[in-house]
């Protein structure tokens, strides 16, 4: 029986759990105030105030030289295949020179590669949003030169696929799916056999718009945004993620609330109708990545608690593969799950 310390950390939050294999023993969340988060310049100046208060938690339960494994949520990292890593010099490197972003997900990096080092126990990450198994015909675009990018949330949509493969006695590669995950971003990806060889990257403005994001939208019109805020990216940007989506239209990124303005208002369900139309069309696009041979499409993320909305997206889909619908994302079992796997030896580290 080991002791796995799991990690998740949210730009508000650290959300922290200490399980015995699968059972979750404890679990924490450390909400932060925005004026606490505002006296750090850089994301990762965090990293000492974060551990402190989670060993702060953590040792009035346990010793923390008795934890056996840290698993932490992987970060903004160099583009790998889905599966088990170990938080290593490199990884801490590419971390911090923030050259393929920055997010906040890097602190939690950091804090278990100082664990590992102080107590000699090993951390791991495992199905970073870089999770990258797209393949090459999925890559090109019309622009020599430029590339799709594959950017999702992989630690959900691969747990949601080993669960489903699970539940009927099968593991993920024996099957195909598409599994949307919906939540304040969006992504939908074409599992093939265990692989993600597609996927909605909704960071970079593909697939559905969402309650926070603007999804895909025409090429001139976001050139007429350009304009229109004279040429200032990082407004842009955020009005893309972060201001997009039901935020735009409703200023609201809460579902529920949408969904009941939308019984008695015609354009709020226009806009409810469009974001699950666009779902359904996303899923339509995967199922031609996959040639019609799709197993199941699997419903997951928060917006999935909402069942009038999954009842908008089900009618159009459901003729492609039966639909299942997994509500929430559990990402500190998802990360409790792969440790265990590691652990076990059913899954094994790969080299970053």
């Amino acid at each position: 029986m080991s002791l796995i310390l799991v990690l998740n950390l949210g730009s508000t939050s650290t959300k922290v759990a200490i399980y015995q294999d699968l059972d979750c023993l404890l679990t924490h969340t450390i909400r932060h105030s925005s004026e606490e988060i505002a006296q750090f310049d850089q994301t990762l100046d965090q990293v000492d105030f974060r551990r402190e208060l989670i060993e702060a938690w953590v040792k009035q339960h346990y010793k923390m030289k008795d934890i056996d494994l840290f698993c932490v949520r992987g970060g903004i990292l160099k583009p790998v295949a889905g599966g088990i890593y170990k938080v290593t010099a490199k990884v801490i490197e590419d971390v911090h020179s923030e050259i393929y972003g920055s997010h906040v997900s890097g602190v939690g990096l950091c804090i278990g590669y100082d664990w590992s080092k102080h107590y000699g126990k090993e951390a791991i990450f495992l199905n970073s949003p870089s999770t990258d198994e797209l393949e090459d015909v999925a890559r090109i675009t019309g622009i020599k030169g430029v590339f799709r990018r594959s950017g999702f949330h992989a630690l959900n949509q691969k747990q949601m696929a080993w669960q489903y493969a699970e539940s009927i006695g099968k593991t993920d590669k024996d099957l195909n799916l598409i599994i949307c995950h919906l939540g304040g971003g969006i992504s939908i990806g074409a599992h093939q056999h265990g692989r993600v060889i597609d996927v909605s990257n909704g960071l970079d403005g593909e697939g559905p718009f969402s309650p926070e994001r603007g999804g895909a939208l025409p090429n001139f019109e976001v050139l007429n945004l350009v304009e229109k805020y004279q040429g200032d990216l990082k407004a842009i940007k955020k009005l893309l993620v972060g201001q997009g989506g039901l935020v735009s239209h409703f200023n609201t990124n809460n579902l529920a609330e949408v969904m009941k303005m939308s019984k008695t208002d015609p354009q709020v369900k226009l806009v409810v109708d469009a974001m699950a139309y666009q779902i359904a069309k996303e899923v339509g696009v995967m199922a031609t990545v996959l040639k019609g041979q799709v197993d199941q499409i699997i419903i997951t993320g928060g917006l999935a608690y909402n069942q009038d909305f999954n009842e908008l997206i089900t009618p159009r889909v459901d003729w492609i593969a039966p639909v299942t619908v997994y509500p929430g994302e559990n990402e500190l079992y998802a990360l409790a799950s792969g440790a265990v796997r590691y652990l076990s030896h059913a899954e094994s580290l790969k080299e970053y």
